[in-house]
């Protein structure tokens, strides 16, 4: 089913995160198809937002050729995406078509960043992690302007809201990595991980080392040579067998992402020893995630972007977070 006015496509829109992210899209007024593999719930949830549809596993080519042909950009929302990125980012390499997607998922951001020439070549802009860490990397470009030459970066992630079962599919990709962090330039397994306090506000939060988007996103916008991250979970006050993803619900409900909100603190050490600090405060992860995934939809839509592998901040800078609603970037080194 074509539109000749539609320019952006949804891939995985029926999934949980997909759901809210079209919810957003329609929202916006913003003219848009939804693509999946599962026929009865993408065409239900094409006739319930009165938009156009196209059933096809990521794997079938010609599909994604037919289903690219009239469009600006894609939102690839199907995780894990392990077994998606690398096609839906060829797709639209071919297609000419700009590529986003909400991963989480290290080995993709690597993917995005091997593809730098191609995407060059196609025009278009490819950027992998462009959920969750739009605001992340919004707060590291913000810090390494306050000093001359940013040298050490912490960042901690407070995620409030649970899991829906594709982030805990896509979380054991991020747990056989190990401890990742970045050292003078190098990602190298962390030899001496260790808990660290950040302070979120009025609240200070013990943060475990987890390694998150930062150590490849954050280093493609401001070239910081030493990154460590941190993460701590948060969860709603909802009793669960078990966290694995056949016990899981579909994801926390709209009443439990709105009992909380996500919190990223950051502080930078600059060559001379001057430390700056900042954090985010913001929606609750799925809430976070699908308006910051619009957010950057948006701008390409609006013919704001930079063609080849970007970071978030890259291509947008701590502007961006200004495009997200309810998230607000509080700095106290003034």
């Amino acid at each position: 089913m074509n539109n000749e006015k539609n320019k952006l496509l949804i891939y995985g829109a029926t999934g949980y995160t997909g759901k809210i992210i079209a919810a957003r899209v329609k929202k916006l007024n913003i003219e848009f198809e939804i693509a999946g593999r599962e026929a009865y719930k993408t065409q239900k949830l094409a006739e319930e937002l009165a938009v156009g549809y196209h059933i096809f596993d990521v794997d079938t080519e010609y599909a994604w050729e037919k289903a690219l042909r009239d469009k600006t950009v894609l939102i690839n929302a199907a995780g894990p995406f392990q077994f998606t990125a690398e096609q839906a980012m060829k797709a639209c390499l071919k297609a000419g078509v700009h590529y986003l997607d909400i991963s989480a998922e290290l080995e993709t951001y690597r993917l995005a960043q091997s593809l730098d020439s191609v995407a060059w070549e196609a025009g278009i802009q490819l950027i992998s992690g462009a959920g969750l860490f739009v605001s992340y990397d919004a707060l590291v470009v913000h810090l390494s302007k306050l000093v001359s030459e940013p040298k050490y970066l912490k960042v901690g992630f407070r995620h409030y809201g649970g899991f829906s079962k594709g982030s805990v599919l896509s979380s054991k990709n991020i747990a056989d990595l190990g401890i990742l962090i970045r050292k003078n330039g190098d990602i190298i397994n962390n030899p001496d991980p260790k808990s660290k306090i950040f302070s979120f506000g009025k609240e200070e939060v013990e943060c475990m080392p987890t390694p998150l988007g930062g150590i490849i996103l954050s280093y493609k916008s401001t070239g910081i040579p030493n990154i460590e991250e941190y993460f701590s979970l948060n969860l709603p006050a909802i009793k669960l067998p078990d966290l694995t993803a056949e016990n899981l619900p579909d994801g926390p409900t709209k009443e439990e992402r709105a009992a909380g909100r996500n919190g990223i603190s950051a502080e930078l050490t600059g060559k001379d020893g001057r430390v700056v600090k900042a954090y985010v405060d913001a929606p609750s992860g799925y809430d976070l995630t699908p308006l910051s995934v619009v957010a950057v939809a948006h701008r390409i839509l609006n013919g704001d972007f930079k063609v080849g592998y970007q970071s978030p901040g890259s291509a947008y800078g701590e502007d961006i977070i200004k495009d997200i609603p309810d998230t607000y970037l509080i700095d106290n080194n003034a």
